[in-house]
């Protein structure tokens, strides 16, 4: 073999074993681009709900709600469960105690939810120092619905009431408490020691509104 030969023999098996190293992929370089790959983290939009602004007590009895006037002294019908005692046939007004009258009707879900409402209200007043008398007077057109309803109630629960059917009477106590004949119910009406009127509440009245009706009627 000659000297050429022998040379071209071993240059070419050295030229096979070196291959660029700039081309062959590293570990670092793997992950490089492993970390390049890699998407973006989601970058949260959602925004968090605004703060409901707290709502500010309603406020009751303010002047000219009432104005003294008085409620006509006539005799008033009354609805009951059976076995239950009947109310008066008159409403006890003034004697020396505030009374608070409630008008109501079985058909009216707020009237029912808060009749519980109104009997735990009296206990507290009288404990505070305020006796009151709690006189409930149905609008129901149908006594019997009335009657259906009061016959529902647990025995610590409304079992009677006053009942005004639809007709002379109801208009003449509606008008003198200056109330209008469609007025929503439940309606409440806060009568002074005297007999008179004081206020006039359009709904039901809400637990929330315990300490304010009781400074009110400490204060009256």
């Amino acid at each position: 073999m000659t000297r050429l030969a022998i040379a071209v023999a071993i240059a070419l098996p050295l030229s096979a074993g070196c291959e660029d190293d700039s081309k062959r992929p590293t570990a670092k370089r793997a992950e490089a681009v492993a970390a390049a790959s890699k998407p973006a983290p989601a970058t949260s939009t959602t925004t968090q709900p605004a703060k409901a602004e707290a709502k500010a007590p309603r406020r009751l009895c303010l002047p000219p709600a009432a104005d003294g006037r008085s409620l006509p002294a006539s005799r008033l019908d009354h609805v009951e469960a059976e076995g239950a005692a009947p109310v008066s046939d008159r409403l006890a007004l003034g004697g020396g105690k505030w009374t608070w009258i409630n008008l109501w009707a079985a058909w009216c879900a707020p009237c029912r939810e808060e009749i519980p409402r109104l009997q735990s209200f009296q206990k507290r007043f009288g404990a505070a120092g305020v006796p009151i008398q709690l006189a409930f007077v149905s609008l129901d057109d149908d006594e019997r619905q009335a009657r259906k309803f009061l016959g529902e109630q647990p025995a610590t629960g409304l079992r009677a009431s006053h009942w005004l059917p639809d007709g002379g009477e109801r208009t003449a106590f509606l008008e003198a408490a200056k109330l209008k004949a469609d007025a929503a119910l439940p309606i409440q009406l806060l009568v002074d020691p005297k007999g008179a009127i004081r206020c006039v509440i359009d709904g039901a009245v809400e637990e929330a509104d315990y300490p304010q009706l009781e400074a009110w009627l400490k204060g009256g």
